[in-house]
């Protein structure tokens, strides 16, 4: 604490409860200064935010009883959420109004130290979005690292890792001026911005922390974390969103599992990095970006955030990896703008094994790869006064510290694969309020077991219940905190196999892959290029990733008379497609599909390129799907489609030609921040035409539409996005079967 700001605050504390603030009136819905879809649209950084509490009396009284509380830690019971309405002034002078949620924010009291009542805030927008985000946090500058945070968070995302939009805003509070540090929080609107499918979200839990003391020290105990998973709402949508983050988390808590073990058998109290390898990764380039990802922590002053309980990760279910996400690092970035500022090893040491070390060389060549320009002008985007000259400076400087990290001498980390006795440690405390759960062959059966492991009950949970386990948020009626661990067998035996049954791989000579699961049958002609793909099940599915693929045919035989009961509409893998390209450079390729008891007939995911000719008869729901992809389609004829004949999402696209007929929704559907141009198209016999939505913008040359109830639809479905635009020349439709929602538009120029 600061003795001289704390007197300011105590003086002012009684005139604050004296002031007579006239209550707000909470907009009940979004207002905005103009229903320009474009504005919308181009909206992306804040230029200033104002908030103003509905019940501004009440908010001063909490912040008065938080900040008087003795202990040092902001007490659950004042991070109570207020009514507030939120007004932001954008770059191009689009200003909304939004109805909002606020309460305090931060663990320790250094959150309320700032000019009274202002607080660090967590933030629920109610209505409309700030760049597609919608839960953010405003954090006091100092609590964040300041301009650090900025640098670092924006120095990762430009180096292509997983980190929050952070910024520096200048803001009022009920009327009083302040300065916030915009941070978007890690949650599904995060992980599809960054080009992923919504899937499990891990982070360290810190429930059993913080509660150790010197006593239990004293037995030689540490304080264990394990992991968690923080986006409990997906796991409830489905059993397979459930099984998926069992089998992510049980591989998360065995490199857990082994750092706690590591701590306890060594009786070690200093930190040590996490291990990932005995996540069973599967492909190298995660290997190598976990790597440089520690060691650039590392270099810019971030080792914070590598200590196992302040991590957060993605799982991949797709590749089955753990893709790392930069939080609270509490980064000294920019004291490297000094030639003479480098970093103290000495103090941190204790951090570095040999992937950081490996790591750094995979770092240095990216950093000499960073336009340094273009980095700069993002910097003073984000509200960051720096020069070119001192950005260059900082960069040097961490390709330096890097370089010393690559000359340290190889060192690795302890491992000990024998987790049998690490909880039955803690049972000399007799805390019998804490439970092992581990998982079944049945899903939702659990066996629950003792820190000995020799008292263990079979229970069932509901999906909820088990939502809640993962979470590490559940308690009994007994008050028993659940721990889960996964299999029980692979925990006792300390080894995780990965359960790939029926999992077969081919290499193509341009690098990429092709993968299969299930009883699928597959027949590769490399000298005419020709894939024949067929099912023999209708769970068979067919994955392309890697590298490039140029010049070849792919024919899918599917299957048409057969009943499909998927609860979910991806499977294990998170799959939607039959087939699907994955993270591909594409050039001169044909795909043929006849039948498609699938989500998508073809899904194409992070691939760019040209598609020549593609043919979908019979899919189930939409013939074509692609996500985050730049695509150029020459031709596309498709018949009869459960649902959407193309669905575009997240990407930029052009369409040459395209014959659509048998649509039973949308012929064309265009959303979330997608552009695409249509050269020509001939719908026939759909429910609508062409549909742009979520911020998305569809430009049109010529189109001929016949029976379909409507031919243009704009509108807004995700409060993460705007509306859509449509943008029609050369058309046959009439005005009455042109809809559009208020901020979305359809246009017909000449």
């Amino acid at each position: 604490m600061h003795n001289t700001l704390n007197k300011i605050q105590f003086i002012l504390f009684p005139l604050l409860v004296l002031i007579l603030i006239s209550p707000n009136v909470l907009a009940n819905k979004l207002s905005c200064n103009t229903n320009n879809i474009d504005k919308f649209i181009g909206a992306e950084n804040i230029k200033s935010i104002d908030i103003s509490t509905v019940k501004s009396k009440k908010w001063v009284k909490n912040y008065l009883n938080a900040y008087k509380e003795p202990n040092k830690i902001i007490l659950e019971k004042y991070k109570k959420k207020f009514l507030a309405n939120i007004s932001i002034r954008f770059n191009n002078d689009l200003e909304c109004i939004f109805p909002s949620k606020i309460r305090i924010n931060g663990d320790y009291k250094d959150h309320l130290e700032s000019t009274p009542p202002i607080a660090s805030l967590d933030v629920e927008l109610l209505a409309g979005n700030i760049n597609s985000t919608i839960k953010f946090k405003l954090f006091i500058p100092h609590t964040r690292g300041g301009e650090n945070e900025v640098f670092a968070t924006a120095l990762l995302k430009e180096l292509k890792f997983l980190a929050p939009k952070t910024l520096i805003v200048p803001a009022t509070f009920n009327d009083i001026k302040t300065t916030f540090i915009f941070q978007e929080k890690i949650t599904k609107e995060f992980i599809e911005s960054n080009h992923l499918r919504e899937a499990p979200i891990l982070e360290g839990d810190e429930r059993f922390r913080w509660n150790i003391d010197p006593n239990e020290r004293a037995l030689g105990l540490n304080p264990f974390t394990l992991a968690r998973i923080t986006n409990n709402k997906w796991i409830e949508k489905g059993y397979t969103s459930l099984n998926i983050s069992k089998d992510a988390l049980e591989q998360l808590n065995k490199a857990y599992l082994n750092y706690s073990s590591y701590q306890h058998f060594s009786n070690s109290n200093g930190e040590n990095p996490l291990n990932l390898k005995l996540s069973d990764f599967i492909n190298e380039n995660y290997i190598k970006k976990e790597r440089e990802f520690k060691a650039i922590l590392i270099a810019i002053g971030s080792s914070h955030g590598l200590i196992p309980h302040n991590r957060s990760f993605y799982y991949d279910p797709i590749y089955r990896t753990f893709n790392s996400i930069y939080y609270d690092g509490d980064s000294t970035v920019v004291n490297l703008k000094s030639s003479n500022r480098k970093l103290d090893f000495i103090k941190f040491g204790s951090y570095l094994n040999n992937d950081e070390i490996i790591g750094s060389s995979y770092a240095i060549e990216s950093l000499n790869k960073l336009n340094q320009k273009i980095f700069h002008k993002k910097l003073l985007d984000l509200g960051l006064k720096y020069s070119l000259e001192e950005v260059n400076i900082i960069v040097e400087n961490i390709i330096i510290n890097l370089e010393n990290i690559n000359n340290l001498t190889d060192k690795e980390l302890q491992s000990n694969k024998s987790y049998k006795p690490y909880f039955s440690n803690y049972e000399k405390l007799k805390r019998s309020k804490l439970k092992l759960v581990f998982s079944t062959e049945s899903e939702l059966h659990v066996e629950i077991c003792n820190l000995l492991l020799l008292d263990c009950q079979l229970d069932k949970l509901s999906l909820k219940k088990y939502s809640e386990v993962l979470k590490g948020r559940y308690t009994d009626d007994s008050e028993n905190s659940y721990i889960f661990i996964g299999n029980k067998q692979k925990y006792l035996d300390g080894v995780i196999t990965q359960n790939q049954s029926e999992v077969r791989e081919f290499s193509f000579k341009d690098g990429a892959q092709l993968i299969l699961y299930g009883s699928s049958k597959v027949v590769v002609n490399k000298k005419r290029k020709e894939i024949e793909l067929t099912q023999t099940n209708v769970n068979d599915r067919f994955l392309i990733h890697g590298s490039k693929l140029t010049d070849w045919s792919i024919k899918f035989n599917g299957l048409i008379d057969r009943t499909v009961n998927n609860e979910q509409l991806f499977n294990q893998n998170l799959l939607t497609g039959c087939l699907t390209l994955l993270d591909l450079s594409v050039e001169n390729i044909s795909i043929e599909i006849n039948g498609a008891l699938c989500e998508d007939g073809v899904n194409f995911i992070r691939t760019q390129g040209d598609i020549k000719n593609i043919v979908v008869e019979n899919a189930l729901s939409d013939a074509i799907d692609a996500d985050f992809s730049k695509i150029n389609f020459n031709n596309i004829s498709i018949n009869n489609s459960g649902n959407d004949c193309v669905d575009l999402s997240y990407g930029n696209y052009f369409i040459n030609y395209a014959n659509l007929s048998g649509c039973k929704d949308k012929a064309i559907s265009v959303g979330e921040k997608s552009k695409l141009t249509i050269n020509l198209s001939e719908i026939l016999n759909s429910n609508i035409g062409v549909a742009a939505k979520d911020s998305s913008v569809v430009k049109i040359n010529n189109i001929n539409i016949s029976s379909t109830d409507i031919c243009f639809s704009a509108f807004n479905k995700k409060q993460e996005f705007w509306g859509g635009k449509i943008v029609v020349k050369k058309h046959n439709c009439l005005k009455n079967q042109v809809t559009q929602q208020k901020n979305s538009l359809v246009e017909f120029i000449e």
